[in-house]
C-alpha cells in the first residue's frame, strides 16, 4: 500500500511539475480537447445517450424484450429487456451501452452479475467514429472504415457468446421485477435527457484532461513509436490519428479500437451509476476484445487486400462532418420507428411530486 501511495503521490507531483513547465503545452492540449468534445462527442453521442436511457426509463426495454427474449438468451444468456441496450452499444458510441445497462440495473430489471458481464461487451465505437472519422478521416480510405467496423462488430457478438458461455450457473436467471413502475413518457424524456447531459458533461471533462496530459507525455517520449503506443494506450481518437499518421497497420488501429483507451474506460466507468464493477475483468475484457478486433481485422485485410493499402496521412482537426454516417442515420430511423410503434397510447402527463 505504501508503494502505491507513493508511486501515485510522484505521479501527481509529476504533473503538477508538468503544468507549471510547460503551461502553454498543456494549455493546447486541453483546447484541442474542448474542440473534440464540442465538435465530435456532444453532438453525436448525446442523443444516443439519451435515447438509450428513455429506453429503459419509458418502459421500452422490456417491450422490445419480450420479442427479443429467445435470440437475446440463446446469444448472450441475458434477459430480452437487455436486447435494446445491446443494440445501442453496438451503434450508438462507446458509454451509450454502458449507460443503458446501468440504467437496466438501477431498474431492477437485470441482476448486478448479468449487468457486469454486460460490461464485458457492451462497449464499443459507433460507425460514425469508426467508419467516417477513422476511415474517411484518419486513413483516407472507405474500404479501411468499414473492415475496422467489421472487425470490432465481430470481436463484440464474440465476446457477447464467450461472456455468456463462460458465465457459470445462474446467468440465465429470469428478469427480475422492476424497482418501480416505468415513468410516463414526458417525465422519461426529460429524466433521460438530464441524465443524459450529466453523463456527457463528465465525459467531456475527462477528453479535456487527458488530452491535456497527452500533450505533455508527448514532450517526454522522444521516440516516435513511444509517443504513438501512449497516445493509443490513454485515448482512442488521438490514438487513433496517430497510428494513422505513423503508417501503423490495419490491425493496429482495429486493436486500439477494441481497447478503446484508458479515458473511455473512465468515461464507462463514470457512466455506471450503481454497477460495483471489477475493474481489473473490465481492462482485462477490453484488452480481450481489442485483440479479438485484431486478429479478425488482419483475416479481413487479407481477403481484401485493397482495404491495407497506403492511406493518407491526416493532420487536420477532426470536425462535425465526422460525426454524420449513413449507417449511424439508419440505426437512429430505425430506433426512432421502434419508438413510435411502441408508444403507449395513454394520455401523456408530467407526473407532480
Amino acid at each position: 500500500m505504501k508503494i502505491k501511495t507513493g508511486a501515485l503521490l510522484a505521479a501527481v507531483l509529476a504533473a503538477a511539475c508538468a503544468l507549471l513547465i510547460f503551461p502553454a503545452q498543456a494549455a493546447q492540449g486541453a483546447k484541442n480537447g474542448v474542440g473534440y468534445s464540442l465538435n465530435i462527442l456532444v453532438p453525436s453521442l448525446y442523443p444516443f445517450m439519451a435515447l438509450s436511457v428513455f429506453v429503459v426509463k419509458s418502459g421500452l426495454a422490456e417491450r422490445i424484450g419480450s420479442a427479443l427474449e429467445k435470440p437475446t438468451r440463446a446469444l448472450f444468456r441475458l434477459p430480452g429487456a437487455a436486447a435494446a441496450s445491446v443494440l445501442m452499444s453496438a451503434v450508438g458510441g462507446f458509454p451509450s451501452g454502458a449507460r443503458s445497462a446501468a440504467a437496466l440495473y438501477e431498474a431492477g430489471i437485470v441482476t448486478r452479475a448479468q449487468a457486469e458481464r454486460m460490461m464485458c461487451f457492451c462497449v464499443n465505437a459507433g460507425p460514425s467514429f469508426v467508419i467516417t472519422a477513422v476511415g474517411v478521416g484518419f486513413l483516407r480510405n472507405a474500404q479501411a472504415g468499414a473492415v475496422l467496423f467489421a472487425s470490432q462488430t465481430a470481436s463484440f457478438l464474440a465476446m457477447g457468446i464467450l461472456s455468456g458461455i463462460f458465465s457459470g450457473k445462474g446467468a440465465e436467471a429470469p428478469a427480475r421485477r422492476r424497482k418501480k413502475p416505468p415513468a410516463g413518457t414526458a417525465q422519461a424524456l426529460i429524466e433521460s435527457a438530464a441524465d443524459a447531459a450529466y453523463s456527457t458533461l463528465m465525459m467531456c471533462c475527462l477528453v479535456i484532461l487527458f488530452a491535456a496530459m497527452m500533450n505533455l507525455l508527448r514532450m517526454a517520449a522522444a521516440a516516435p513509436g513511444l509517443s504513438v503506443f501512449l497516445s493509443a494506450l490513454l485515448e482512442v481518437t488521438g490514438g487513433c490519428a496517430d497510428l494513422a499518421r505513423y503508417g501503423a497497420p490495419l490491425w493496429a488501429i482495429a486493436f486500439a479500437i477494441g481497447w478503446s483507451g484508458v479515458c473511455v474506460h473512465m468515461q464507462v466507468l463514470s457512466c455506471l451509476g450503481g454497477i460495483p464493477i471489477r475493474k481489473a475483468r473490465f481492462a482485462l475484457c477490453r484488452a480481450a476484445q481489442g485483440a479479438v478486433s485484431a486478429a479478425v481485422c488482419f483475416g479481413l485485410t487479407a481477403l481484401f487486400p485493397q482495404s491495407a493499402e497506403t492511406f493518407g496521412n491526416f493532420s487536420g482537426p477532426v470536425t462535425g462532418a465526422f460525426s454524420n454516417s449513413v449507417p449511424s442515420a439508419a440505426a437512429l430511423a430505425v430506433l426512432c420507428a421502434a419508438l413510435l410503434f411502441c408508444m403507449p397510447h395513454e394520455k401523456l402527463e408530467i407526473e407532480e411530486r
